[in-house]
């Protein structure tokens, strides 16, 4: 049996960017993940108390559990998350998409057919789930787990899949868990936070964008799977709708 993992970050009102991030392993991977997850929250930084979870965003401002870090150990406890993902050889995988042109392009009709960005992210996500279980471990099922937050936005469509076995016999169960109670869903709150930040700066700068070195290590990573709808994208999107309306 296979687990996979996500998380999403920008649905608030505002944000330029929606994201769906997480990750894909082994239950053998899952387990010492988990165990080594556990050790560095227990040992974060010399002299500092365990964590009861990490959390990238309030790690990179400093804040809740992380107000008493200097930046340079906030860097240093962010890496020894990160090189847990990479130790263990977990797939990565990733969809975001610009929200304003999402939002600026995606309406009317259209809207009706496709959602929200945030659905497109999670079907690209499931997309690429399955194709590197079929390339990599074909015939083997995986049990899918997202942060509970986005129960309201994706249940219907986890309900979906589940009822649709023979497109999808890869996916055993689909479920909805609290980040702080899953350390993998951490793992995968690590992730859709990078993509986030990377892709709003795509977005502001275009090929002048800088991926945080703390996430640079996964780009060009096999084992990484990674997806950036630009307004060009979603205009193509909106296009290939509208012509399937109007062909009805």
């Amino acid at each position: 049996m296979l687990g996979a993992f996500f998380d999403d970050s920008g649905t608030h009102d505002g944000a330029p960017v929606t994201a769906i991030g997480g990750l894909l392993g082994t239950d053998e991977q899952w387990d010492l993940f988990d165990a080594k997850w556990k050790h560095v929250l227990a040992n974060p930084v010399a002299g500092k108390p365990p964590l009861t979870r990490f959390h990238l965003s309030p790690c990179r401002a400093g804040e809740g559990e992380f107000r008493f870090y200097k930046p340079v150990e906030r860097d240093y406890v962010t890496g020894r998350f990160r090189n847990v993902i990479l130790d263990v050889g977990l797939v990565t995988i990733a969809a975001a998409v610009d929200r304003k042109a999402w939002h600026d392009l995606i309406v009317g009709e259209v809207a009706e057919e496709v959602g929200g960005p945030i659905e497109l992210c999670f079907y690209k996500c499931m997309e690429a789930m399955i194709e590197t279980i079929r390339l990599r471990k074909p015939g083997e099922q995986v049990v899918v787990g997202f942060d509970r937050g986005t129960r309201q936005d994706l249940e219907i469509w986890t309900r979906l899949y589940m009822t649709r076995p023979q497109p999808f016999p890869e996916i055993a169960s689909m479920g909805f868990s609290a980040v702080s109670e899953v350390t993998a869903l951490q793992g995968a709150d690590l992730i859709v936070t990078e993509t986030y930040q990377y892709a709003k700066e795509c977005i502001s700068k275009g090929a002048d964008a800088v991926m945080n070195p703390m996430f640079d290590m996964f780009k060009d990573r096999e084992l990484t799977a990674g997806l950036m709808f630009y307004r060009e994208h979603v205009e193509e999107v909106a296009s290939r709708i509208r012509t399937t309306i109007a062909s009805r």
